[in-house]
C-alpha cells in the first residue's frame, strides 16, 4: 500500500497542470495513463512531461519512455560503466579533455595532494564523488582556518573537490553564476542530441532537475531551435534572470564541441551511449562528466518532439 500511495501521489503532483489548468479531470487520467502505460511501456514522468494525455498513438511512439531508455542503458555493456559511475575516476580516465585540477578520494587522494591543491585553487566547488543530477554541487572556499574540516568533509562525505572553470563570455552572458553547459549525446560514438543549459535566479548548478533550464540543439550548427523549458511546464523565450533571447543562440565553438564528445568516446570504444556534459572557455570545450546513464527527459521537453526514430537509427549504424 505504501508503493501505490507514493505512485498516486506523484501522479496527483505531475497531473496537477492538466488538470488545474487544462480541465482534464483525474478520473480521465488516471484511465489514459493506465492504457498508456500498457500500450506504451510509459512512467508517471513520461506520461505527463511529453503531454500523452494530448497525443494520440502515433504521437506517443515518437517517444523514447523511461522504459526504453532501461532496455538502450542495457546495451551497454558492464565495462563502460566504471569509466562514468565514479567522477573522480572519470576525471583520471578522460584527463585528456577535463583540463582542471581536482582531487578525490579514491584518485589523487592523499593529504599532500589535498594540500597542494588548495594552495593552487582556495576556491573551488565540492561535489558527490557517485551522485549526479546537480545534487550537492557546492562553491567552496578553503582558508588556512578551515583546512582541517574541509579535508574532513572530502574524505568523510565521500566527495571531490575541483578547480572553478571560468567559462567563455558568450555561455557567461545566458547566466552569469552557473558554469552553463551542453549535454550532448553520443549514439555509437557519433553526435546525435544536444541540449543547451543554463542556470537560473543566481544558482551555481545548470541541471534541469535542480531547477535549471534547458534548450533544444540544432547539432549540425549548435544553434538554439527551441524555447528554453523547465521540468514544470514554464516555457522561456528569454532567459528568466538575464533577459538573454534563448531561440536562436549560437553556441560557441561548435565544431569542436562536436570533436571533443567524439573523440572522447574512443576511450571507451564498447559504450554504445553516452550523455556528456560539456563546458566551453575561452580555450576550448572542457568535459565536465559523462554519463552511461543518460535522462531523455530534458532532450524531449525541449522541443516536445520525440527522438525514438533518430535514436533507433543511430543504434542500427
Amino acid at each position: 500500500m505504501g508503493k501505490l500511495k507514493r505512485l498516486l501521489e506523484r501522479f496527483d503532483e505531475m497531473g496537477r497542470y492538466p488538470i488545474q489548468e487544462l480541465g482534464y479531470s483525474r478520473a480521465w487520467l488516471m484511465a489514459s495513463y493506465l492504457g498508456a502505460f500498457l500500450v506504451h511501456r510509459c512512467t508517471i514522468a513520461d506520461y505527463f512531461l511529453y503531454h500523452f494525455y494530448e497525443r494520440n498513438h502515433n504521437g506517443r511512439e515518437e517517444f523514447v519512455t523511461l522504459y526504453d531508455m532501461r532496455d538502450i542503458h542495457r546495451k551497454n555493456p558492464g565495462t563502460a560503466f566504471a569509466d562514468f559511475e565514479e567522477k573522480d575516476r572519470f576525471l583520471e580516465r578522460f584527463q585528456d579533455y577535463v583540463h582542471r585540477d581536482w582531487i578525490g578520494r579514491v584518485c589523487r587522494g592523499s593529504r599532500e595532494e589535498f594540500e597542494a591543491f588548495a594552495d593552487a585553487h582556495p576556491r573551488c566547488i565540492t561535489k558527490p564523488r557517485t551522485d549526479s543530477g546537480g545534487h550537492g554541487v557546492e562553491l567552496c572556499a578553503i582558508t588556512p582556518e578551515n583546512r582541517d574540516q574541509v579535508w574532513d568533509k572530502l574524505v568523510s562525505e565521500d566527495r571531490i573537490a575541483e578547480e572553478l572553470l571560468e567559462q567563455c563570455p558568450e555561455m557567461a552572458a545566458l547566466h552569469p553564476a552557473s558554469v552553463n553547459t551542453v549535454r550532448a549525446l553520443t549514439i555509437q560514438g557519433k553526435l546525435c542530441s544536444a541540449v543547451l543549459r543554463m542556470g537560473v535566479g543566481g544558482g551555481f548548478v545548470d541541471n534541469g532537475c535542480a531547477g535549471g533550464i534547458f534548450a533544444g540543439l540544432d547539432v549540425e550548427t549548435g544553434i538554439v531551435t527551441t524555447q528554453g523549458a523547465d521540468l514544470l511546464e514554464h516555457r522561456f523565450l528569454r532567459h528568466p534572470t538575464t533577459g538573454l533571447t534563448i531561440p536562436g543562440f549560437q553556441v560557441p565553438q561548435w565544431e569542436a564541441v562536436r570533436e571533443t564528445v567524439e573523440s572522447a568516446v574512443k576511450l571507451t570504444p564498447n559504450a554504445v551511449i553516452v550523455g556528456w556534459d560539456v563546458a566551453i572557455t575561452t580555450d576550448g570545450p572542457v568535459l565536465i562528466e559523462g554519463n552511461a546513464y543518460p535522462s531523455v527527459q530534458i532532450m524531449q521537453t525541449a522541443g516536445m518532439e520525440g527522438l525514438k526514430r533518430l535514436w533507433n537509427a543511430a543504434l542500427k549504424r
